[in-house]
């Protein structure tokens, strides 16, 4: 009977991922500016030059991207076919490792967990590498623990060397994973079976490994512009662990625990009774698997230390997307609470802990129900579809900078040429400069503007300027498949498409560009802003490779910015941003100030 409702389960699994996979919409804008990188580029310059907008990945995910959209197109599926194959891996790996470790019964429960668990599902269908962090991470964890309950036989571990080997090279979490689980496979065979038989065994892991990962890293960190390390340093500072050694790093530790597993439920993270009691039994379910199959649970554990540790070392952030075989490995905590609730007998009362057990697995059921995928990160693909079958003779798109990215990487898509969409520029220190690329509009009846988020009212300065100028009509609404809110939704939350009219003379007249009246919000969130707020995907034109631009390869690389306005690409690149022109390689030392 379990059997049965375990393969039940993992068809659950496949099918949620199928429809994530398919049903999602465009490109978010991350996923836009990789997939950009992927299109622009020979297989030569995408593995050895960096990565245009502040964008960064593994050598050997960029080659599957490369190989998958030479084969199969560049549509979004396409894009997203390595995450989604790696997704449904994932979840067989994931029902192979607790079948290992837990009780029957705890094996379900965490498969349940993991087959609609949101980030598993969300990461299976987005054009980034965590997909594949997590195939990888789960492979090498399996590898580990089926090496050490076969007693080291020599050919398993050269097959585990040169799996780990390889696997730095397609994945940075799966060499953090790698990591732990080298340090604790070895301390496990140090003590099972002495220190010289474990050197004697496990000698070509270690070797393989270290060499093979100390190059990965090398490649990843060098592999990258210095203004995109500084800008994902700045980006990922509060998400680097402090070291454990007070009560307030603890306190941190937890709350990031708490948020990992938040979505499996739908309690508030402002909830810290209900949002901890996962954690919780995450917690003691390893401490019933220690006592169960110490080796086994050191191994899965070890995934998780490796991540703290490199975190607090200020090496790796302690983030969801970045860590899911952490979040893997506490949903087998999980498990095996379930487990042993399952099997418990309070005196000569079984039927109160099994329903305990039922009961803990409700919340992610629930979840699923209400919060279907696809999980949507973006809304523009809504819009554009909306506004190619309304489309009339004249129209124009203007896009703000937040999902200007978007606009330009789906537009073809929809019909859309080059011509017939301005994006708006990305300068919160001088937001008129947005303005100025507004005025493309006047004069025309039919402008469709795709506002940014706010809290009372869409912040862009664009906005409140076309309301001033011109008649606003309608928004248009948004039709999605699936969820795209994981939380209650509030005004504004999205972005927000509207027409405008802005014909009328009279209207124009009232201002300008240069002597409209700002509000005041918006000039108090201006002063919180530096350079990295307008770096990497938030301008789309900006490539600091030089590839796709005016300016040669061999420029970039020694730093030189060529201004070649008799270029197509200058050109459209002038238009659509207005008279906020930029050189197109590195920004200059004083950017990186913070």
């Amino acid at each position: 009977m379990l059997g049965t409702i375990t393969w039940a389960v993992i068809a659950l699994g496949v099918v949620l991922r199928c429809i994530s996979y398919t049903r999602r919409s465009v490109l978010w804008t991350d996923e836009a500016a990789l997939a950009s990188n992927i299109m622009e580029r020979s297989l030569s310059d995408l593995l050895t030059i960096p990565l245009d907008y502040g964008q960064a990945a593994p050598k050997g995910f960029l080659l599957l991207e490369w190989l998958v959209t030479r084969a199969f197109g560049t549509s979004d599926l396409a894009f997203r076919l390595v995450p989604f194959v790696s997704g449904i891996v994932s979840l067989f790996l994931f029902a192979a490792i607790a079948r290992r470790l837990l009780t029957p019964s705890g094996a379900l429960g965490a498969l349940l967990f993991f087959s609609v668990g949101y980030w598993f599902l969300v990461y299976a269908s987005d054009t980034h590498p965590y997909g594949l962090d997590l195939a990888l991470s789960l492979a090498a964890l399996l590898v580990c623990i089926d090496l050490r309950r076969l007693a080291y036989p020599p050919e398993r571990v050269w097959a585990a060397g040169l799996f780990g080997a390889v696997a730095v090279w397609f994945s940075n979490a799966a060499l953090v994973a790698l990591f732990g689980l080298g340090v604790a496979l070895g301390a496990i065979a140090w003590r099972e079976r002495g220190w010289r038989a474990a050197v004697r065994e496990l000698w070509p892991i270690a070797a393989m490994w270290s060499a093979s990962a100390a190059a990965a890293a090398w490649v990843a960190v060098h592999g990258m512009f210095p203004t995109t390390r500084e800008y994902l340093a700045w980006w990922w500072r509060d998400a680097m662990m402090p070291v454990l050694r007070s009560p307030a790093a603890f306190r941190w530790l937890w709350d990031a625990w708490r948020i990992q597993l938040l979505l499996f439920h739908g309690w508030s993270v402002e909830n810290a009774v209900w949002t901890s009691l996962y954690v919780a039994l995450a917690l003691i379910g390893f401490v019933s698997l220690l006592m169960r199959r110490a080796g086994e649970a050191i191994l899965a554990a070890s995934v998780v230390g490796a991540y703290v540790v490199v975190s607090m070392a200020k090496q790796y952030p302690y983030e969801a997307r970045l860590v899911l075989a952490s979040i893997a490995v506490f949903v087998l905590g999980i498990g095996e609470s379930i487990g042993q609730l399952a099997g418990a007998e309070w005196g000569r009362v079984r039927v109160v802990p099994r329903l305990l057990a039922v009961l803990v697995c409700l919340p992610p059921i629930y979840r699923i129900i209400t919060f279907p995928p696809p999980y949507q990160w973006s809304v523009t693909g809504s819009y554009l579809a909306q506004i190619r079958d309304r489309w009339q003779p004249g129209d124009m798109v203007y896009s703000t900078y937040g999902t200007a990215f978007e606009v330009l990487h789906s537009a073809p898509h929809f019909g859309l040429r080059a011509e017939d969409y301005v994006l708006g520029p990305c300068d919160l220190s001088d937001p008129r400069q947005s303005l100025r690329a507004a005025d493309a509009l006047r004069g025309r009846r039919r402008a469709w503007v795709i506002v940014g988020t706010g809290r009372y009212f869409p912040e862009a300065p664009e906005y409140g300027y076309l309301r001033t100028i011109g008649v606003r009509g309608d928004s248009l609404p948004v039709r999605l498949a699936g969820s795209f809110r994981a939380l209650a939704p509030a005004p504004f939350d999205i972005a927000t498409a509207y027409l405008f009219d802005l014909s009328d003379t009279t209207r124009l007249g009232r201002t300008t560009a240069d002597t409209y009246v700002l509000s005041p919000l918006l000039r108090r969130s201006g002063r919180r802003v530096n350079d990295w707020n307008c770096y990497g995907v938030w301008r789309p034109l900006h490539r600091e490779s030089g590839i796709g631009n005016s300016g040669n390869r061999e420029a970039a690389r020694r730093g030189r910015c060529r201004r070649d306005s008799g270029t197509e690409g200058s050109l459209h690149e002038s238009r659509l941003y207005g008279r906020n022109r930029f050189c197109a390689c590195a920004w200059p030392a004083r950017r990186r100030g913070r």
